[in-house]
């Protein structure tokens, strides 16, 4: 669904219309009074000129832009088996997220237990939920899913109110409860997405990788280990929509293809920050091949623009 936007003009070009309908009108109804007879003296002619004239229109105000909306804000509780409800709280939300399966709104948070997290999915018909704890060997994980979104818009926000089923997972469920419902709203405030002109080519594994990457969400990042750009989106493998990470920083690049492998840039290749994103240009070494494999290299060209930072 496209990115919907306000657009400040359009209350000016209405009232345009309307003025300039209303200006005909007068002037048709103008055209069949009577003419006054002329007058032979150029005082007459002036007065007979002044008394033809149309009205001067007062100008049409210009409509005043509406204000920002501000950041990106969620309201969401989940409920438990046992009717315990459950806010996200400390959420980082993600609007006009790419996916394969069509964009979508991702909501990631934390319940009161700062140890446990939640991983919000939200599209049109459907959202999902990731509850977890723990890393690497102590890592555990519920999955669960519901089809209750209304008035869904990747770029503008959604209303959930949704019974949830889990959905089987290989992870262990350790002590983590379940979750039976979700109920609430993500706004997308003025949060955009960004845009890309980088555009992919060469072998992979899978097949061919071709064209720019749509949808595309661009993130300009500061942290302790510097600036960075970071982006989501979808590329052609084949005639298959592939979900790529590609991230840039000052003298590297590198792209993750869902499941077709991590490419990391040569050393000829350019990868350079911008005031507002991000100049790519060489070629990506596949990384850690299997012993035997061919090892395969990618292109990549062209320019990134951020949108907005996401907080959380």
């Amino acid at each position: 669904m496209a990115p919907s936007g306000i657009r400040p003009a359009a209350p000016s070009r209405h009232a345009s219309i309307l003025f300039l309908a209303a200006g005909l009108l007068v002037a048709a109804c103008s055209g069949s009074a009577t003419t006054p007879a002329p007058v032979a003296t150029a005082a007459g002619a002036t007065a007979t000129a002044t008394a033809n004239a149309v009205p001067t229109s007062t100008p049409i105000p210009v409509a005043t832009p509406a204000p920002t909306l501000g950041p990106a804000t969620q309201q969401l509780t989940l409920t438990g088996s046992a009717g315990t409800a459950v806010a996200v709280s400390s959420a980082g939300v993600r609007c006009s997220l790419p996916s394969t399966d069509g964009l979508q709104i991702s909501v990631l948070g934390r319940p009161a237990d700062p140890n446990l997290s939640v991983y919000i999915f939200v599209q049109a018909g459907s959202v999902s939920v990731r509850y977890d704890s723990g890393s690497g060997s102590t890592y555990i994980e519920r999955d669960f899913a519901g089809t209750g979104v209304t008035k869904f818009d990747a770029a503008t926000g959604a209303t959930i109110d949704s019974q949830l089923t889990e959905v089987p997972n290989n992870d262990a469920h350790g002590s983590l409860g379940v979750f039976t419902s979700i109920s609430g709203t993500v706004d997308c405030g003025n949060q955009m997405p960004g845009s890309s002109t980088a555009a992919f080519s060469g072998p992979t594994p899978k097949g061919m990788l071709s064209g720019g990457l749509s949808p595309v969400n661009v993130e300009c990042v500061t942290n302790t280990y510097g600036q960075s750009v970071s982006v989501l989106g979808v590329v052609q493998v084949g005639s298959t929509p592939t979900y790529v990470v590609f991230f840039v920083s000052p003298g590297t690049m590198s792209a993750s293809l869902s499941g077709d492998g991590f490419y990391r840039n040569t050393s000829t290749a350019q990868a350079t920050l911008t005031a507002n994103g991000a100049h790519v240009d060489g070629d990506l070494l596949e990384q850690n091949v299997a012993k035997g494999a061919k090892t395969h290299t990618i292109h990549v060209s062209g320019d990134v623009v951020c949108g907005t930072s996401i907080g959380g």
